[in-house]
């Protein structure tokens, strides 16, 4: 997984040195990019390195926390205050943190905020990957699909496609040279994503490249053979759709 890059503002020395030691031995997702002393040092910090996640301290000298915060001109980072007070905790709400850690802090409560910022990163990129998917499966570009893998977005060339299984929440995505791809989405999504002619789906768990037909054996509800040799069951309810194909 993506570290999250953190920076942390505080002007105490072990203060900064404590948090780093925490999150290294209990949040390992977390990396420290940069430390600063100051409000005035924390702006120029964000600018340059556009963390994840800032901690950041509240009374320091020259500004608190909360002037830093004034200095920039948007805040698109996940905001952490830390401090030894307890009366700024509105305030620090207010300017949308996710959290507010009394210090000496809680090693519980630094992981569950951690883990909050994880969870909301997480959904994040699969938003932006879900529209990524569906710009690119778009009729502007309907000869891609873009599926998602364990590290990111495979982009596979439609008739390339011979046939897609439904497998409950995961799917089989058979290609020509015997490759297959098993993607954690439903036959569904692949539906909404293959919409052009040649595709069809001609079963509850399968949808078929016509292109790749080698034979169709009438009976009840009839069957396909296709040229990697697989045999489809056609359904009874999808069987006259599938028919009119031709």
């Amino acid at each position: 997984m993506e570290k999250i890059r953190a920076i942390i503002i505080d002007d105490e020395d072990h203060c900064r040195s404590s948090l780093t030691t925490q999150l290294e031995w209990s949040c390992p997702q977390v990396e420290v990019i940069a430390e600063g002393k100051s409000a005035d040092e924390g702006v120029e910090l964000i600018k340059k390195h556009k963390p994840d996640l800032v901690f950041l301290d509240i009374e320091m000298p020259g500004g608190t926390g909360f002037d830093m915060i004034e200095m920039l001109p948007h805040v698109d980072f996940k905001l952490v205050f830390t401090t030894a007070f307890d009366e700024y905790a509105l305030q620090a709400f207010k300017v949308n943190a996710i959290a507010y850690l009394l210090k000496p802090i809680d090693e519980d409560e630094l992981i569950r905020t951690v883990e909050k910022v994880v969870i909301e990163k997480n959904d994040i990129v699969e938003q932006k990957l879900e529209k990524l998917m569906q710009y690119l499966s778009s009729e502007h570009k309907s000869g891609k699909i873009a599926v998602p893998v364990s590290d990111g977005l495979q982009f596979i060339t439609t008739d390339k496609i011979i046939r897609c299984e439904a497998d409950g929440n995961y799917c089989t995505i058979h290609l020509l040279e015997g490759k297959k791809l098993v993607i954690s989405k439903t036959l569904k999504h692949i539906s909404d994503l293959i919409q052009q002619q040649n595709f069809v789906r001609v079963h509850q768990s399968h949808i078929i490249n016509m292109n790749y037909i080698k034979k169709y054996i009438r009976g009840k509800n009839g069957q396909i053979i296709m040229d990697d040799g697989s045999v489809i069951p056609v359904s009874r309810s999808k069987k006259d759709d599938f028919l009119e194909k031709f």
